[in-house]
C-alpha cells in the first residue's frame, strides 16, 4: 500500500471525489494535465475551487512558481479529470491512477520556467511508493494543438508508468504539451553523465644502469 494523502499538500475540496478502482490487479500509472491557466494563488484557489464545482477534480493541483501542492481526495481512489473509452472507466483504470493538474498552459511547457522543491520531491516520493515505474509507456506526448499523440488502448490498459492526457484512449486534449519527461521525472534536476574514466599514459619503467665501481688504491 502507498500513500494515501500527501502531508505536505493542502486539502482541497470535501476529500472524497470517485470511488473504488475498477482494476485494481492493473499495473499502477499517473496522468498528467495542464489546466491552461496561469499560475500563482489566485489561480490556485479559483481554478481548484472551478475544478470543484465542475464535477472535474483530479487528486492532485500543482502550482509549478511556487511549489505549492493541494490535494483533493485519497489516491487509491478514483478521480474525475479523464473522459470514459466507451466502456472503459478510464479513472478507474489500474491500482492506482493518480491524476495531476498542473497551474500551466500546454503551449508554454512548464519545465521550461518551474520551480520545484520540497512539495513536487513529496509528490514524486508519494507517486513511486504506489510502484509506478519512471516510464512512459505510450511514448511521445503531444507537441502542439493539431498534434495527434500516441493513444492506444491496449498500453493503457496493461501497462503501468506516467502518461499525458493526450496519450489516453477516448480522450481528445494535448496537455500537458512537450514537457521535458527526464526533468519531470528527476524533480527538476537532469543528472549529468559523469566523465569517462580515463586510462593513465604508462609510464615507462628506468633503464637499468650499471653502478659505478671505485677502486680503492692505499695511501
Amino acid at each position: 500500500m502507498g500513500e494515501i494523502w500527501i502531508p505536505e499538500a493542502e486539502r482541497l475540496g470535501g476529500g472524497v471525489i470517485g470511488g473504488a478502482m475498477d482494476t485494481p490487479n492493473a499495473p499502477p500509472r499517473v496522468v498528467w494535465h495542464t489546466t491552461e491557466s496561469g499560475a500563482g494563488d489566485g489561480p490556485f484557489k479559483n481554478v481548484g475551487a472551478y475544478l470543484s464545482s465542475a464535477a472535474s477534480e483530479p487528486h492532485i493541483l500543482y502550482d509549478p512558481t511556487t511549489d505549492r501542492l493541494g490535494q483533493y481526495g485519497p489516491l487509491n481512489q478514483s478521480a474525475r479529470a479523464l473522459r470514459n473509452a466507451g466502456s472503459v472507466r478510464t479513472n478507474r483504470t489500474g491500482r492506482v491512477c493518480i491524476q495531476i493538474e498542473v497551474l500551466a498552459k500546454a503551449g508554454t511547457p512548464f519545465t521550461g520556467y518551474w520551480k520545484p522543491g520540497r512539495n513536487f520531491r513529496a509528490l514524486l516520493r508519494a507517486i513511486r511508493s504506489w510502484g509506478v515505474p519512471d516510464e512512459w509507456p505510450a511514448g511521445r506526448l503531444a507537441q502542439s494543438y493539431s498534434d495527434d499523440s500516441p493513444r492506444p488502448p491496449s498500453v493503457w490498459l496493461n501497462r503501468g508508468g506516467h502518461y499525458g492526457h493526450s496519450n489516453i484512449p477516448g480522450n481528445d486534449h494535448w496537455d500537458p504539451g512537450a514537457i521535458d519527461r527526464v526533468a519531470l521525472l528527476a524533480g527538476g534536476i537532469v543528472p549529468t553523465q559523469p566523465p569517462k574514466p580515463t586510462t593513465p599514459t604508462p609510464v615507462p619503467a628506468p633503464r637499468y644502469r650499471r653502478p659505478l665501481v671505485y677502486r680503492l688504491t692505499g695511501a
